[in-house]
């Protein structure tokens, strides 16, 4: 009940609808492999048209979309589900079904961020997605347009089909995309024209963290995927019992993007990415992305073996695939929680792997299933660390602060947020703010999350942004930077949580006036000048190229 409460839906009716589990090509005893998601009921007009997506679907062959009907009588409040057509060819001429699949994997991945944060997530659009699912554009020109504020999937011809395959049947690129969406209304910052490479590094991460726990959350694909054939003592090829699982099995082929989109195998697969020396400093943020996936899928698979050294735990194939599962749908969770103890601005892979330990020490205090300290040990391996649990909150020098608020104000006006700062200089000071300049409170939401132990845990995100542009000799003598223009602006901000008594719980820092943090995100400018960011699309132009 929670779950549909928190959705996108507007009530506690849900509707299941089938969805390829990976892609087209993913089939099992003939037929396309499929998973039931579980969606809220809401009205949905013909296109189909809901209250937070509207989908254009353009018919192969065809010049212009054509509205389609999630309903058979075209009720509004009405979603009929269609099964998969069994033969590939139909598969992919489908219109509705596509349709169908985009629709709840779309909604899926949206009620996944929705769920664990507690709260509404908007579009930097508005208050729709438009998503185009056969559109006419190059397949490789797919992906997330942040300057319009829409997806568009193109489709490929392929050896193995007469008629063209649309991306948007492969359920984690469709799932990749709307994280980008989500991410972009969310943290709108970490990818604009003033952003570090880091962000989109970082856009890159989560967006394909998603997309393959969102497949691998499906126990059928991952059974299929243990199913694997090995040669056997007389020279057959056999079947993998699941006594003889082991990490290398779990870790081999489970995990890759838009696995089956080419005969070469998925686009990227990152626990079989060694870990280069220098990875903060690739010039490429896909690959400087894949190494943080690395140590998040690396965790899943570290938890999982643990799970099968338990009494029982290989009784079955199909049990170790559920168990997996449920692990990935879980460390998903973490993930995206950690997304709200991210500060609004210039991210890096600290504030990810600290925003991930802190999210869940808050909902699960004690660590008894060792779920942080695999985060820890995978992040370590990439070479990055944090504090221990009980230095996470940032509050070290924040104690003792004064709290000249009104409970209600604080969790809905920024005016209340930045009373708050300005009665304790205390604050000020650890954020390098410039109180000669104003500052933007530009999100106060509050956030309800349920632990596993069914405690309730409320808290108040604000977050805030300060740019103090200065002369070239001020920008030397206040910070110590060397800039060749004539004015430099300089920008910082921060997350401040709040209890729900009201007192400070969090922060996740940005010091707009320290010199150190200034200067050494002036080298990282000089560094990535000239570099292309992927403005438009998020993607490399050869990624998806065989």
């Amino acid at each position: 009940m929670v779950s549909a409460a928190l959705g996108i839906g507007h009530g506690l009716e849900m509707v299941a609808l089938t969805a390829l589990a990976e892609g087209p090509f993913t089939r099992k005893s003939g037929k396309p492999l499929t998973t039931s998601i579980r969606v809220p009921v809401e009205r949905i007009v013909t296109g189909p048209v809901g209250g937070r997506l509207a989908l254009r679907v353009r018919a192969p062959g065809a010049d212009a979309p054509r509205p389609i009907s999630l309903s058979v009588d075209r009720n509004e409040w009405c979603i009929d589900d269609q099964p998969a057509p069994s033969e590939l060819e139909e598969l992919l001429a489908d219109s509705r079904f596509l349709a169908q699949h985009v629709y709840a994997v779309a909604t899926a991945t949206l009620q996944a961020f929705e769920i664990t944060l507690g709260r509404r997530m908007g579009w930097a659009s508005g208050h729709r997605l438009v998503i185009s699912v056969y559109d006419t554009i190059p397949y490789t020109s797919t992906g997330y347009d942040r300057e319009r504020g829409l997806i568009r999937f193109g489709h490929r011809t392929d050896e193995r089909s007469k008629r063209s395959v649309p991306l948007a049947l492969y359920h984690d690129l469709v799932a990749h995309e709307v994280t980008h969406a989500v991410l972009d209304g969310y943290r709108r910052m970490w990818t604009d024209s003033d952003a570090l490479l880091d962000g989109y590094a970082l856009h890159e991460c989560i967006a394909d963290v998603v997309a393959m726990l969102s497949v691998f959350s499906s126990p059928e694909r991952v059974e299929q995927q243990l199913s694997v054939a090995l040669p056997g003592a007389d020279g057959k090829r056999g079947i993998l019992r699941a006594r003889n699982i082991e990490k290398e099995v779990l870790a081999s082929g489970l995990f890759g993007l838009a696995d089956g989109l080419f005969s070469r195998g998925a686009a990227r697969r990152p626990l079989d990415t060694d870990v280069p020396f220098e990875w903060r400093l690739d010039p490429e943020p896909h690959r400087r992305g894949e190494i943080a996936v690395k140590a998040v899928l690396d965790a899943v698979v570290k938890l999982w073996q643990q799970r099968l050294e338990r009494p029982g735990g290989r009784s079955s194939r199909y049990q170790v695939a559920e168990a997996g599962a449920q692990l990935g749908h879980q460390m998903l969770g973490m993930v995206l929680r950690g997304l709200a103890y991210m500060p609004p601005v210039d991210p890096g892979w600290e504030d990810l792997l600290r925003g991930i330990l802190a999210a869940d020490a808050v909902l699960v205090p004690t660590d008894m299933m060792g779920y942080r300290q695999a985060i820890r040990d995978a992040f370590w391996d990439i070479d990055l660390a944090a504090d221990p649990d009980e230095l996470l909150d940032g509050l070290k020098h924040l104690r003792d602060l004064r709290y000249p608020v009104r409970l209600s104000a604080l969790a809905a006006d920024p005016e209340e947020i930045n009373r708050f700062m300005w009665e304790n200089p205390r604050l000020i000071e650890a954020a390098g703010i410039d109180q000669n300049a104003g500052i933007v409170v530009n999100r106060v939401r509050p956030s309800t999350r349920v632990g596993p132990d069914g405690f309730v845990v409320s808290e108040i995100g604000a977050s805030y942004v300060q740019s103090v542009t200065m002369s070239k000799t001020e920008a030397r003598n206040k910070l110590g930077l060397r800039v060749d223009s004539d004015y430099y602006t300089v920008r910082g901000g921060g997350l401040l949580r709040f209890d729900e008594g009201g007192r400070l719980c969090f922060a996740a820092l940005k010091p707009v006036m320290d010199a150190e943090w200034q200067q050494e995100k002036l080298e990282a400018i000089k560094r990535e000048a000239g570099i292309r960011m992927p403005a438009a699309t998020f993607h490399r132009e050869d990624e998806r190229t065989e």
